[in-house]
């Protein structure tokens, strides 16, 4: 038998392990397993450590569990307040999105009457411009980016106090 086979038959080995694992494998694997001793024992010794794993139990102090509880009860508390936080930061990035596309032709027309009156090169009012309009996006994009770096110290700032407290 080829080391191809040898591969494919110890992928559907650990495949039997997860129940995930389709008919035609499974027959294939059957076949390939009568025919050879390597695998077989392979198959063999998997299945036995699948089994002292699946009869070890696991005891957990009642400490650790109220410790766990309590970690993962903070965890969701973050998260819940970072999504609330972030919510007015995203009805103000939809509400500039949607002015800037509403009153670019106005503005650009101002910009463009302005660079006539005061006689300055097309590309000085168009990258006049192009500042105006990417202002607003800027301006909350640092807004997202001093939130992120806020709620991060304050993230990290509870971790280092939770592992204090052990």
């Amino acid at each position: 038998m080829s080391e191809a086979d040898h591969e494919r038959a110890r992928k559907l080995l650990a495949a039997v392990a997860l129940d995930d694992i389709t008919v035609g494998e499974r027959n294939w694997l059957d076949r390939h397993l009568a025919g050879c001793t390597e695998c077989s024992s392979e198959a063999g010794a998997l299945s036995a450590a699948v089994q002292s794993l699946r009869v070890l139990t696991v005891a957990a102090s009642p400490e650790l569990v109220q410790q766990t509880k309590l970690a993962v009860y903070r965890r969701a508390q973050q998260l819940q307040a970072a999504r609330s936080r972030s919510a007015p930061l995203w009805i103000a990035t939809a509400i500039s999105s949607i002015w800037m596309i509403l009153t670019a032709p106005y503005v650009w027309r101002t910009f463009a009457w302005f660079g006539q009156m005061a006689h300055m090169p097309d590309a000085v009012w168009q990258a006049g411009f192009l500042m105006w309009w990417f202002l607003p996006a800027t301006v909350l994009a640092a807004a997202a980016a001093s939130r992120y770096t806020a709620s991060e110290r304050v993230s990290n700032w509870a971790n280092e106090t939770n592992w204090g407290q052990r």
